[in-house]
């Protein structure tokens, strides 16, 4: 018998990562829409039976407050703009999160809110205030980061942390995620971080997809990594200012960090990430020891 052809996929490459506003939140609003929790009863209008998952389009105009027509021109890309009206029925009836709300609001105009700080500020370098503030820091690793995923700026015992990130000149924390093959045995936790690490870098496109550094560092990671291209055609957004770090540190072992992530008032585009461990516990014993070693 001849063999049967693999499924077609769709080919991802540079012009993937090129992401034009209004398409990307048509693509973002089917998929949400594909995801978006039925009713108990599993539909809303008559008992039709379902073809394909979640909801279809009137069901979220219905639940958005939006007529139907609107809703579709909204995903073919056809709305310039929306009220914060409209914002909030769509968060409501797909069940955003507040990232996700925050994403849909970069990507197209929203009238009747504030409009964010785009940040003025340098957003590839420190001051030297703050880097005599991460210097004072000498038991807490600390690293700040720029949009593009890129650390700008560490302490010593940052940079002991990482000591595979720092053998670059500009180290970018998803490039040595998804291209470096020590990154999975260095996060024990790699998904949850690789996952992190794409829904910064889609956000980020959304506030400015003008940034040409951006999107050349988004389409080398499409052409390189097949887990990244798949990762970022979900159009997945979600991010978290705290959260659990587990690695396995070539020096000293197996550290399980708390990390917490910071906004530079002056530097919004700016992140800033320290890390430290629960008081009393081998971790703390042994970012002790990697601080002695930075010295």
């Amino acid at each position: 018998m001849p063999r049967s052809l693999p499924p077609r996929r769709r080919p991802v490459g540079k012009a993937s990562g090129v992401m034009d506003r209004r398409k990307e939140l048509g693509d973002f609003l089917r998929a949400k829409r594909a995801q978006a929790p039925l009713p108990e009863d599993g539909h809303l209008f008559g008992s039709i039976r379902r073809r394909v998952p979640g909801l279809r389009r009137e069901e979220v105009a219905e639940r958005a407050l939006i007529s139907t027509t609107y809703y579709t021109k909204l995903e073919r890309g056809k709305v310039a703009g929306i009220s914060s009206a409209v914002l909030d029925g769509l968060v409501a009836a797909l069940a955003l999160t507040p990232e996700e709300r925050s994403y849909v609001a970069a990507l197209i105009p929203v009238t009747g809110t504030v409009a964010s700080s785009g940040g003025s500020a340098d957003a590839d370098a420190v001051g030297p205030v703050l880097q005599r503030v991460l210097d004072g820091l000498t038991t807490i690793p600390v690293h700040v980061q720029n949009e593009r995923c890129e650390i700008i700026a560490s302490n010593a015992i940052g940079r002991a942390l990482y000591p595979f990130h720092f053998e670059q000149d500009r180290p970018n924390t998803v490039r040595f995620l998804f291209l470096d093959p020590r990154a999975r045995a260095f996060f024990v936790n790699w998904q949850k971080w690789a996952d992190q690490g794409v829904y910064f870098l889609r956000s980020a496109h959304a506030r400015d997809p003008r940034d040409a550094r951006l999107k050349a560092l988004i389409a080398d990671l499409i052409a390189a990594s097949p887990e990244f291209a798949h990762a970022w055609e979900t159009h997945e957004v979600e991010s978290a200012a705290v959260g659990t770090r587990c690695l396995v540190h070539p020096e000293v072992g197996r550290l399980n960090l708390d990390s917490q992530n910071l906004r530079i008032a002056e530097q919004p585009r700016l992140r800033l990430i320290a890390y430290t461990a629960e008081p009393g516990s081998l971790t703390e014993e042994r970012l002790a020891k990697l601080a002695a070693l930075s010295d």
